[in-house]
């Protein structure tokens, strides 16, 4: 390995660590496929936003294919492979990373700065009410806390004391997810989640950040300090101190990378790839490849913001934009929807990357969404409206050029010019 890369061998790195390298099976991933998937990747990221599909599907779907939502939830909640924590962000984790996560939530038993902490003070009187009903009742949402004359409540930061309290108790790992029921969670006390894994010795902070550190590492491919911190969300501090240890013990290793201006780090027995191959790929925005948009901008040269919370009128590229990987790089931005009273993918907006010829970007968006239509079960897609007419009849082509059905264009419909 030498001791500088080009930016070109730091993508194939990334690409190959994130698991995005190789062919993609014609049918449904098996368990088998999912469960490596995750432990590739060694988180994937929960949303709630449903606009195409929830976002842990889509991160899965790029790495193992098509498949059956629920069988990742048996995955999960049925033999216990992985969990639910705060890894990066609401993440899944395989369970054998479980007691990295241990000196995290023994931190939370004492901090109360956190928004959801504050239930402690407010309302104490709610902890042992809902401890009791879970031991006593089994898995319990935090809707069957829910008074007959509740008012329905807003988003997170007008959570019901319920919610408040289990939301601590959950970051405490007090309690755990047991399942999810239309995407709600359902809690259990830990020791009835993951019994076998609370009889692990609980490492202290600086191991864990280590462990955590490493596996970032190897999730990354090649990362600055700063990559690394942020994707299991440690501090600088213990970030610091971790990769002093992972290099003077010679799990990682330091390298420069071509225009990134500060170390990286990347496994000591790491190998760039002569090559990486991979379907051009619809990518969610909490991808775990795009979670750092600076790191995204750093290795893909791709400047991505997502405007989920921008008002309509002020979004340049659309509301749910999903990034296309096509060739080691990213090609252009998607803005999709799936119709689901209709069966068809609408691609709202399609706009190419400077310097990515036309008809490649074309080509790959609508490989890429035949991809995501078949794990949708779309049954044909449709460029959007908005999408110009130089662009939605060659992605017309396209897309029949793949298999995949593409409705005519609606006579009379507006467009606008090409990006």
């Amino acid at each position: 390995m030498p001791d500088s890369l080009s930016i070109r061998q730091a993508r194939r790195l990334a690409l190959a660590a994130q698991g995005l390298s190789g062919t993609r099976a014609r049918r449904p991933a098996s368990a088998a496929s999912l469960g490596a998937a995750l432990g590739r990747v060694g988180a994937v990221q929960i949303d709630s936003v449903n606009v195409v599909a929830r976002s842990h599907e889509l991160t899965l779907a790029a790495r193992a294919g098509a498949h059956d939502p629920a069988a990742f939830d048996r995955l999960v909640y049925r033999r216990r492979a992985g969990f639910e924590q705060w890894g990066h962000a609401a993440s899944f984790l395989p369970v054998e990373s479980f007691r990295w996560f241990l000196p995290r939530m023994h931190a939370v038993r004492v901090e109360s700065g956190k928004w959801f902490l504050k239930a402690r003070s407010r309302h104490p009187e709610w902890y042992p009410r809902v401890l009791e009903r879970i031991r006593a009742e089994g898995p319990l949402a935090a809707s069957a806390f829910r008074e007959p004359d509740d008012a329905r409540r807003g988003p997170w930061w007008d959570w019901a004391p319920a919610k408040a309290v289990l939301e601590d108790l959950f970051a405490q790992g007090v309690l755990l997810v047991h399942d999810r029921v239309r995407f709600e969670r359902r809690y259990d006390l830990a020791e009835r989640v993951l019994p076998g894994a609370l009889e692990e010795p609980v490492p202290s902070q600086e191991e864990a950040a280590l462990a955590l550190t490493v596996l970032a590492a190897r999730a990354l491919g090649v990362a600055t300090a700063a990559d690394l911190a942020d994707y299991y969300r440690l501090t600088a501090a213990e970030t610091r101190l971790a990769l002093a240890e992972a290099t003077a013990s010679g799990l990682l290793r330091q390298v420069e990378v071509e225009g990134w201006g500060r170390p990286a780090y990347l496994p000591a027995d790491a190998r760039v790839p002569g090559r990486v191959q991979h379907p051009p790929l619809l990518l969610s925005p909490f991808d775990s490849l795009v979670w750092s948009r600076e790191r995204t901008e750093r290795l893909f040269g791709f400047r991505y913001i997502l405007e989920l919370y921008v008002p309509p009128a002020r979004r340049r590229h659309g509301y749910y934009t999903m990034p296309v990987l096509a060739g080691g790089r990213l090609v252009a931005r998607v803005d999709p929807k799936f119709d689901r009273p209709t069966g068809r993918l609408l691609l709202r907006g399609v706009i190419v990357e400077d310097g990515v010829p036309e008809a490649e970007a074309v080509a790959s968006v609508a490989a890429a969404a035949g991809l995501l239509a078949a794990h949708l079960g779309a049954g044909a897609v449709e460029p959007d409206e908005a999408v110009p007419a130089a662009r939605a009849r060659p992605l017309r082509a396209a897309l029949a050029d793949t298999g995949v059905p593409a409705l005519p264009a609606v006579a009379g419909s507006s467009r606008g010019a090409a990006r």
